[in-house]
């Protein structure tokens, strides 16, 4: 996964302190202070003064003995008073000496506008080292540098030069933006105030030499002022501590939504295994993200509306949606809506369809709803049919289409009434309402609980994510107590490179099903093993150095006799040698034949920042063909990797399609569950662990491993890294 450019390397730098002083300190210096409100400078001074700070501020300009009615100082170390908090406005090349003099008056935090860092190159990444380095020996939190800061409403927090201030200053709302992109994030919040939304507090995090995404991430989950979190990432530096982040906002029942771009780019070279070509970053941050309860949106207006739900909505309990409109066509577009987006549209009862049919006969009572325009007449069919949507219906939600009747100053009142009549006693129902009409008859029907659109798509997309929302926290919730057993730890990995039988041999070891194998030297002691282990084998080649064996003759299935056995080690042996002369050939391996099944791939990838992910679906030569695979981060519960199976479009044949036999799902889900922990005991150790395929048998006989592949962590071994599949 891509990191910000600023400080790979500094990633694990220790944590030195908390870092709510940066928002809720109580006494501020600003270096580079200006008595122009307009400048860099000027602005924090100014929106402190507008927002009602109560605490103390320093104003630092050596020029100056007041900044715009504050006393001013020409150093930190004039200031009075102890700083809890120091904000940066000057050139790059002064912060070292800044921090220190900062830490000498007992200040614990740091917000650094200055640019000029590692964004410019290695001359300014060594100066943010050297910044970074003063930080830590002083205990002094860094948010920053080139950064656009913070602020909070709740502590009049303003550490900011953002414009966007100006305008629309923070209300005490309970909305919070997090973002890496300064000016992104200052278009976020513009966006959701002109939507309605209280964004109470916002905070983005530049080159994050210090203060990450993820700790700000989890500062708001902690924050008491703060229910819901809008996130703006390019990029990940610190995968546990992000994941712990969104773990943590998931057990407040806090939602994250997340918008997170560079989904095209996947930095990967040439793929060393399928799994590698298959789990992309993107890929990967999706899974993480389903798996930690977060939303991810991959558009600016679906952020918005998310965002601007859940502010005025909790996540919904189901996917049962209802349909009100006035317009029959309407109703097919919203109907189609609902099914892109996995909606039940569930009829109404029969017998609140005999009763809305009496009141509107020229309508449809079924779902979609539809009253036609002879609610023009009489509202008070809308009232009829909302309510009876609401009690009879067993909706999750309901959404209604008026056109632009809300803007009518004749229609409009009467509409508002006759929905809000509907929803009396309904309060904690989700109603949404797709209108045109001007800001301010859109907040009127806010102020009767109703969520509000202009298009009718968007309002269901961004139901199915209230529901989607719901269904990742209860199902988090629920895995995490399902009483499953734990798995014992295996052993560790060799740091070398491994051979198909050492590779599915120490799999074996960690409890990965194995059919019976012998490595064998001649065509002789080959005829010997078959007739051992039992009739009909598999014959492979086995060497590191073979990409390919079947492009080589290296593999012979179903042989069936120990003659013919014989005959095809002997045929295999001289094809290779042929073919592939300077390959390393260990010896041939005897293989059981494990009858039919279905052929998955299981693997493990080590993602540079989230650690060991999982990879299952459908494998053997299809996997690169019809890419149905599905992704979970760290070591899995049962729970987790039967959820992995469920994602995939291959599920109808793990449970027995056209009346086949299912395959034993929970033992499939426990040899998931065994391989994650194996690649948790030894991250760091490989860079993939690929069983392709892993044959899943139906009925109880299980699933077994017919080829396996470990590639080392770089520089363990390059030979095992040139190995690939059959």
């Amino acid at each position: 996964m891509s990191t910000q450019t600023s400080h790979a390397s500094l990633a694990a730098a220790p944590r030195t302190s908390d870092i709510d002083v940066l928002f809720s300190a109580r006494s501020v210096a600003i270096v580079g202070a200006s008595s122009d409100p307009s400048r860099i400078g000027g602005r924090p001074l100014r929106y402190y003064r507008e927002s009602g700070f109560t605490g103390r501020i320093f104003p630092i300009n050596p020029s100056r003995k007041e900044v715009q009615g504050y006393t001013a100082y020409p150093d930190l170390a004039s200031v009075p008073e102890p700083i809890d908090l120091v904000v940066v406005a000057v050139g790059a090349e002064l912060t070292p000496g800044i921090i220190a003099d900062a830490a000498a008056k007992g200040a614990r935090g740091a917000v650094i506008f200055s640019s000029g860092f590692a964004e410019m190159g290695e001359r300014g990444a060594a100066l943010e080292r050297e910044m970074l380095a003063v930080a830590h020996k002083h205990g002094v939190r860094v948010l920053g540098p080139n950064c656009l800061g913070l602020a909070h409403a709740v502590h009049r927090q303003m550490a900011t030069f953002g414009s966007f201030v100006d305008t629309l200053p923070l209300p005490q709302g309970r909305v919070a933006i997090v973002s890496q992109s300064g000016a992104y994030g200052s278009h976020l919040f513009i966006l959701a105030r002109q939507r309605g939304i209280r964004v109470g507090a916002w905070v983005t995090t530049g080159n994050e030499a210090d203060v990450t995404l993820a700790d700000c991430l989890m500062h708001m989950v902690t924050d008491d002022s703060i229910d819901l979190i809008g996130c703006y990432a390019e990029g990940i530096s610190d995968g546990p501590a992000f994941l712990a982040a969104l773990d943590a906002a998931r057990e407040a029942g806090k939602p994250v939504v997340m918008m997170k771009v560079g989904r095209t780019a996947s930095g990967a070279s040439a793929a060393q295994s399928h799994t590698a070509s298959l789990a992309s970053d993107d890929a990967v941050l999706d899974a993480a993200l389903i798996q930690y309860g977060a939303f991810r949106v991959l558009t600016t207006e679906a952020f918005i509306d998310v965002v601007y739900a859940l502010s005025r909505r909790a996540p919904t309990a189901g996917r049962k949606l209802g349909v009100l409109t006035v317009s029959g066509g309407a109703g097919v577009l919203m109907a189609d809506a609902a099914s892109d987006h996995a909606l039940d549209l569930s009829a109404m009862p029969a017998d609140s369809q005999r009763h809305l049919r009496e009141r509107a006969p020229f309508g449809s009572p079924v779902n979609p709803v539809d009253i036609t325009a002879q609610a023009l007449n009489d509202m008070t069919l809308v009232t009829d049919h909302l309510r009876a949507m609401l009690m009879h219906g067993g909706y999750d939600a309901v959404v209604g289409f008026f056109m632009n009747w809300a803007a009518s100053p004749v229609t409009g009142p009467l509409l508002r009434r006759a929905l809000a009549d509907g929803m009396r006693g309904f309060e904690q129902r989700t109603v949404a309402v797709a209108v045109t009409a001007p800001r301010e008859i859109v907040e009127e029907f806010e102020a009767c609980g109703m969520l509000v659109f202009e298009d009718p798509t968007r309002a269901i997309a961004t139901l199915a994510a209230l529901a989607t929302i719901g269904e990742r926290l209860a199902i988090r919730r629920a895995a995490e107590s399902d009483g499953s057993p734990a798995v014992d730890t295996p052993a560790s990995l060799p740091l070398a490179a491994l051979d198909e039988v050492q590779t599915k041999a120490l799999l074996a070891a960690a409890g990965m099903p194995a059919l019976a194998e012998a490595l064998v030297q001649t065509p002789e002691e080959a005829e010997a093993a078959s007739v051992r282990l039992g009739l009909p084998v598999a014959l492979k080649i086995v060497s590191p150095d073979i990409a390919h064996k079947t492009e080589v003759g290296g593999v012979a299935l179903d042989l069936r006799s120990g003659d013919a056995v014989r005959l095809a080690a002997l045929h295999m042996l001289s094809t290779v040698r042929e073919r592939a002369p300077r390959a390393r050939v260990s010896g041939l391996s005897v293989t059981q034949m494990a009858g039919e099944g279905i052929e998955m791939i299981l693997a493990a990838r080590m993602d540079p920042c989230l650690g060991p992910v999982m990879m299952i679906g459908l494998g053997g030569v299809f996997v690169e063909i019809f890419r149905d695979v599905a992704f979970r981060v760290g070591a899995l519960t049962p729970d987790e990797a039967r959820g992995m199976l469920t994602q995939l479009k291959a599920w109808p044949l793990l449970q027995g399609a056209r009346g086949t036999q299912p395959v034993d799902v929970d033992a499939l889900a426990e040899v998931i569950v065994r391989l994650s922990r194996f690649a948790m005991a030894n991250r760091g150790r490989f860079e993939t662990i690929e069983i392709n395929p892993l044959l899943v048998r139906r009925g109880s006989a299980g699933p077994v491993m017919l080829d396996a592949l470990i590639v080392p962590a770089a520089g363990a071994d390059s030979a095992a890294k040139e190995r690939r599949h059959d």
